[in-house]
């Protein structure tokens, strides 16, 4: 069974990842002055799509037969939103970069590395939130 909930956490921290990306997008290019593409810029997709994936299968495999308060879930949300957001500003980033452009020549990895991580802190009172109600919505998945 704990299989199982491993599963659905692949599955939901795939398709979670793909939604959000499109979400950041669309409200990044929208900030910025107006949608130009409705699927954005495709490094996105990559440097999302790993931790996603990897938080919600160690998840599945947590929330399986556990009771866990609401207290207990923020603070995971917490630490998924940082790790999360970390990685995909950082290495994700400069992964993503590098398999749409073909090489590391043309990123900016030292900048990339240094304001990734500032984000990451920077954006916990935006990323927070939005944790704890996709892992809201996932323990709710994976306790029934």
């Amino acid at each position: 069974m704990i299989n199982r909930a491993r599963v659905k956490g692949l599955i939901f921290g795939i398709l979670l990842s793909n939604i959000t990306a499109l979400l950041f997008m669309l409200l990044g290019q929208q900030w910025a002055g107006g949608i130009t593409s409705f699927w954005g810029e495709s490094w996105l997709y990559f440097s999302v799509i790993i931790p996603f994936a990897i938080a919600f299968v160690v998840l599945g495999g947590y929330f399986h037969n556990r009771n866990v308060t609401n207290k207990k879930l923020w603070l995971i949300s917490l630490m998924c939103a940082f790790l999360i957001t970390l990685y995909s500003g950082t290495v994700g980033a400069i992964l993503g970069e590098t398999i749409v452009r073909g090489s590391i020549d043309s990123i900016n990895v030292e900048g990339t590395l240094i304001w990734g991580t500032m984000y990451a802190f920077f954006l916990l009172p935006l990323t927070t939130p939005y944790a704890r109600y996709l892992i809201g919505i996932f323990y709710r998945i994976i306790i029934k």
